[in-house]
């Protein structure tokens, strides 16, 4: 994997590095950790930022943890937002869950490679037609390694 490799992280992702007691949390980190070293270039969506920024105060993180966390990935992170063509999309191919489906039309039309995510809902987007596979965290990190 080279640094022409884009890879969207989701929120469920995100939330596994903040949240040490989510069982994913261990995975999370490396492919964070991967991303830091250069392995792969990162996006992450303003969408998934807010979600995690929520979702990680009821689960006991603060702010100021919150914003430190954030500040590290702004140094290796590509940001991106969700846009109306990604909302077309993601009611156009509704698996269930709008926001979503809103992140992975993100991820794709920002041109990533990978969508990590824990979320098999989503594992219906691959196929040997789209150029973006949807992997969990540790099947990216496997793939790595190969």
């Amino acid at each position: 994997m080279g640094n022409k490799v884009k890879v969207a992280i989701d929120t469920n992702v995100l939330l596994d590095v903040l949240l040490e007691t989510r069982p994913g949390h261990h995975l999370a980190q490396q492919v964070i950790s991967a991303a830091e070293a250069g392995l792969f270039k990162a996006q992450i969506s303003t969408q998934s930022i807010l979600d995690a920024a929520y979702s990680a105060r009821k689960g006991g993180v603060e702010y100021p943890i919150f914003e430190n966390i954030l500040s590290g990935l702004r140094s290796f992170v590509e940001i991106t937002a969700i846009d109306w063509l990604d909302l077309s999309w993601a009611t156009e191919h509704y698996t269930g869950d709008l926001e979503d489906d809103a992140q992975y039309a993100s991820a794709y039309n920002a041109c990533c490679d990978y969508f990590i995510t824990r979320d098999k809902a989503l594992f219906c987007h691959n196929s040997p037609d789209n150029p973006m596979t949807v992997l969990t965290p540790e099947d990216f990190i496997a793939s790595m390694t190969d």
